[in-house]
């Protein structure tokens, strides 16, 4: 029988993935993102050739243009990080199962040290660990070791596919409001629609991020509200 090796308390900072609801948790952050960038990159440059003093046609060219060009970029970059972090997914486990099929040695170990490190007797650490490690329980281990559920594994195309069409639904917001509405309030509602809109994405990714929300939404719109004058302002320069 294997026995277990003393050792004092293993390395707490591992790896870990929340993957109960990865998916769709990950599904949300990127389609927050995209459509709080699709908002303000849209609005900025919508902004700058309004200030530009360009024609409606100009206006919708530049707009759609934008839209379609943040989106793809977006919807390319969230595939690129989740793709990523999925290799590491299947490095980790095809690593897991290599060791438990040719060293069950050091995967008795490895399963041993997780449970007495939290606190578990040393017999239940061991039996518990022989258990898993004697019916080769791969899933078990990916679990209680990483977090990672193998049928629960990152997807790369929902992430990107999120991004690019929240991207897009955002980017509508600032090119409907400059287009459709009459001249004189054009501008001014704009800039109103988006920072409120704003606040609203800030708010979400903020609470995401478990990070306070009124702050992040407060900095969302500060941003937002930036760009526009910052994209008015040059385009009124060259005008």
């Amino acid at each position: 029988m294997i026995e277990p090796k003393q050792h004092r308390l293993p390395w707490r900072q591992r790896l870990s993935f929340r993957r109960d609801l990865g998916n769709r948790l990950n599904v949300l952050r990127a389609g927050v993102m995209g459509a709080n960038d699709g908002i303000i990159s849209t609005a900025g440059i919508v902004m700058g050739v309004a200030g530009a003093n360009m024609s409606a046609t100009a206006l919708m060219l530049a707009g759609v243009s934008a839209m379609i060009s943040g989106a793809l970029s977006m919807g390319g970059g969230e595939y690129m990080s989740v793709s990523a972090q999925r290799d590491l997914q299947d490095s980790i486990c095809q690593k897991e199962q290599d060791q438990l099929k040719n060293d069950k040695d050091a995967s008795f170990q490895g399963m041993y040290q997780h449970y007495w490190a939290k606190g578990y007797a040393a017999e239940n650490a061991a039996a518990m660990a022989h258990s898993i490690v004697d019916n080769e329980d791969i899933a078990t281990i990916l679990a209680e070791k990483f977090q990672i559920k193998l049928n629960k594994l990152l997807n790369p195309w929902l992430a990107a596919g999120a991004d690019f069409f929240a991207f897009i639904l955002g980017a509508l917001l600032p090119l409907l409001c400059i287009t459709l509405i009459p001249n004189p309030y054009k501008v001014s509602v704009t800039m109103a629609a988006v920072v409120v809109c704003l606040f609203g994405t800030g708010y979400t990714s903020a609470r995401l991020s478990r990070v306070p929300a009124r702050k992040g939404a407060l900095r969302n719109m500060i941003v937002g509200l930036l760009t526009m004058v910052i994209g008015f302002a040059i385009g009124s320069l060259i005008g």
